[in-house]
């Protein structure tokens, strides 16, 4: 009995641990405005390709951070025709922005377009694999090219070009400005 005695006084002095509150759905930071400009305004089909494959970049980021690789391969197989198709679209609008450098320009925009979206999802840290497990099967779950059309406008993924329609009041022009080189005059000795 005197050994009970300090037990149930040690056990009284303990609080209860009260359950923990439902934790809220994790929401990421929201994109960060690129640094760079289009040097021209997009047409309505480019501008669905770059949110399509920044969605598609977001998409396979998520699955080599958060092992996602065979719903992202779900993903791919699904789509691949369409994917294709709105990089060739996004191919068209580097090779009328930039002309003779467009497929390094291409490449540079998918290199820092990668970068961007993982300095993004770095900033979600520990959390960001829950919500991007989420992502994945949200994307790998739409059944229809209008439901992957819809998802891709709607959802904020981060860009690394800022890109405006044609015809928004602040747009730049939709062909690049041509410049003409000009002709050097030789004198002649005389």
């Amino acid at each position: 009995m005197a050994l009970l005695l300090p037990l149930l006084a040690l056990l009284a002095s303990c609080k209860a641990v009260s359950p923990s509150p439902q934790r809220a759905s994790f929401v990421p930071p929201p994109p960060s405005p690129p640094a760079d400009n289009a040097p021209i305004c997009a047409r309505p089909d480019e501008v669905a390709a770059f949110r399509k494959v920044a969605l598609q970049t977001e998409l396979m980021q998520t699955a080599l951070s958060c092992h996602g690789d065979a719903k992202y391969g779900t993903f791919v197989t699904t789509y691949k025709a369409d994917l294709v198709a709105q990089r060739d679209i996004l191919a068209g609008f580097f090779k009328r922005a930039y002309g003779a450098r467009s497929q390094s320009a291409f490449d540079g925009y998918m290199t820092q377009l990668a970068n961007a979206q993982s300095q993004q999802n770095l900033k979600s840290g520990e959390l960001y694999c829950g919500f991007g497990d989420e992502v994945l099967d949200h994307a790998q779950s739409l059944k229809t090219q209008k439901a992957l059309d819809d998802y891709a406008a709607q959802v904020p993924v981060q860009q690394s070009l800022n890109v405006q329609a044609c015809g928004s009041p602040s747009a730049p022009p939709e062909m690049p400005p041509v410049v003409k080189k000009s002709r050097r005059v030789r004198k002649h000795k005389t």
